[in-house]
């Protein structure tokens, strides 16, 4: 039934937020402990609070709000402007420099361990691995690429002279070289061909390329059991790593044959994704948790007000220069931040929206 489908879908939802930013906060729980600084809390959801157990002193909550949670850490309050401890021998503020940047640091590092651990048991579970092809999946019609004499399935080997791995390596040559002849080496039936030469287009047509190709990246079931399979893990991690870091480039700058942005998806679209994920078992699942792991990892390092990554920045600028700005100060930068950050979130929200209803 559709209704039993869109409660099971809301429940994985924030079954995997929960568990993604319950490790995140357990990093700066166990550092901060570690490190001999007093933790107050550690909440699973947000309050109000339904259920609470005290032990050495930490409130272990359950709250209302199932989604996410937090960690209270005496003198670390960014919004407060009078810190509650600060000074005393257990604070966050009393600690050295480094030791807070551990504990910042903690929650993102956390993360990257989760998403190689998931996604190590994603490919364990034989779940399909890039293979280092590079396939031709259609050819427009009355483009270079057709009338060169490609075909679908055609394995595109290398490109002028260098060796293809990646689909994404090949698009980005060729709108590098607009307007100029490059010369591709194919493979079709396991034989190589000659090269062909083929001119990419200055201005292709809306939603083709230079080429007039759509390229994947062949996959094949993981053979090599869990080294392989971490060894995918990693690969895959720092594909995604440096995906992210290109996309304020192509927000701000996207490519002239594609010229709308690329989609940005919001809560929302995250609980349409992991509705179509959950259908194809408990590896894509876990593939779905390792990538959004990696996504609030690398997001959440962003040295921007009411990110981890902004509270680092302040205290290795504090480290650096022996001098922190004043609690009043920060806390207004970082309620700033969040404000700002809340609008972006309700943006993006809105535009999911507006693709679900077609709008």
């Amino acid at each position: 039934m559709q209704i039993f489908n869109d409660v099971r879908t809301l429940l994985l939802f924030l079954l995997t937020f929960t568990v993604i930013i319950a490790v995140h906060e357990f990093g700066h729980y166990i550092t901060a402990r570690l490190l001999g600084m007093k933790v107050l809390e550690f909440a699973f959801g947000f309050p109000p609070r339904l259920l609470a157990i005290t032990k050495s002193g930490i409130d272990y909550s359950i709250n209302a709000i199932p989604f996410g949670g937090f960690v209270r850490i005496l003198g670390q309050d960014d919004f407060a402007i009078r810190q509650a401890g600060e000074g005393e021998p257990g604070s966050f503020t009393s600690k050295p420099w480094w030791a807070q940047a551990i504990v910042l640091a903690a929650g993102v590092f956390m993360n990257l361990v989760l998403a190689l651990v998931v996604l190590t048991a994603a490919f364990a579970f034989g779940g399909p691995v890039p293979t280092g092809d590079v396939r031709v999946e259609e050819v427009k019609a009355g483009s270079p690429a057709e009338e060169a004499g490609i075909q679908a399935k055609d394995i595109v080997r290398e490109v002028d002279g260098a060796p293809v791995k990646e689909s994404q390596e090949l698009v980005r040559y060729t709108r590098a070289h607009r307007g100029q002849i490059i010369t591709l080496v194919v493979e079709r039936g396991g034989q190589r061909l000659p090269p062909v030469e083929i001119e990419a287009r200055r201005r292709p047509p809306e939603g083709e390329g230079p080429l007039g190709i759509v390229l994947i990246d062949a996959t094949a079931p993981m053979r090599g059991g869990l080294p392989q399979a971490f060894a995918n893990a990693w690969t895959l991690t720092g594909d995604i790593v440096r995906q992210i870091a290109a996309l304020p480039g192509q927000l701000l700058n996207p490519p002239e044959e594609t010229p709308e942005a690329p989609q940005i998806g919001g809560p929302i679209e995250i609980l349409r994704v992991t509705g179509e994920v959950s259908r194809f078992g408990v590896a894509a699942i876990l593939r779905l948790i390792g990538v959004l792991s990696i996504n609030l990892a690398v997001l959440n390092i962003i040295p921007f007000p009411a990110l981890d990554g902004g509270r680092l920045l302040f205290v290795l600028v504090g480290g650096i220069f022996r001098k922190r700005l004043s609690p009043q100060v920060e806390a207004a930068i970082h309620a700033v931040g969040f404000i700002l950050l809340l609008g972006v979130l309700v943006a993006v929200s809105i535009a999911d929206i507006r693709r679900l209803i077609g709008g």
